[in-house]
Formats: C-alpha cells, sequence, structure tokens
C-alpha cells in the first residue's frame, strides 16, 4: 500500500497493521516541488492475508488524516495497476537501448 501527502513541518506517517503499529517494511521518499513544499510519500511491503487490515495515518499539527485497506481484493487491483505500469515502463527502456545501440553502430562505421 502507499500514500502521498503535501507535508508540513513536523509532520510524519504512522502505519498500523489490524490495529497494531508497523516500524518493519515502511519505506518513506520525499520530493522538493518547484514551489519550495516537500510531496512525501511512504509505503509498506508485507504478506498480506485475506483479513488484513492496514491504516496509513498521516499527523501533522495543520491536521491529521487517515485511509485504510482491508482484504485482499483491493490489493490485488493495486499490484496489477503498477505492475502493468512497470510492464509498460520496461518496454519503453528496451526500445530506448535497442535505438541507442542502433546510433551507436551507425556511428561507428
Amino acid at each position: 500500500a502507499g500514500t502521498g501527502r503535501w507535508c508540513p513541518d513536523n509532520s510524519y506517517f504512522v502505519w498500523r497493521k489490524n490495529g497494531q503499529k508497523m516500524k518493519a517494511c515502511i519505506t518513506e521518499q520525499s520530493h522538493t516541488l518547484l514551489d519550495g513544499r516537500v510531496h512525501v510519500l511512504s509505503w509498506v511491503k508485507d504478506s498480506v492475508s485475506e483479513n488484513t487490515e492496514y491504516r496509513c495515518s498521516f499527523i501533522s499539527k495543520v491536521g491529521n488524516t487517515t485511509s485504510e485497506v482491508t482484504g485482499q481484493d483491493a490489493w490485488t487491483k493495486e499490484f496489477d495497476t503498477w505492475r502493468s505500469a512497470i510492464s509498460e515502463h520496461d518496454k519503453m527502456m528496451q526500445n530506448w537501448r535497442k535505438t541507442w545501440e542502433t546510433c551507436n553502430k551507425r556511428n561507428s562505421l
């Protein structure tokens, strides 16, 4: 699962699995935008069973928000979307490599 937020100062994510606070398998990544704001992504890697419930809370002095995912069906749809995007990216990179190799061969003749 993953979630992203504009990140004010002194803000953080809290992940819970079946009500228990998670500390492992959490990754965060931040991107500074042109206007100076920071977009922060947070996601977890975990084995998912049918009755697993995940809650991601974003805590800040401005306010809090929570999203949740329950069960495997929602995960499957999300992973299918990711898998499709990654597959398309891989095809683009392979085509780019072929074009690059062709250009290099022409230039070396």
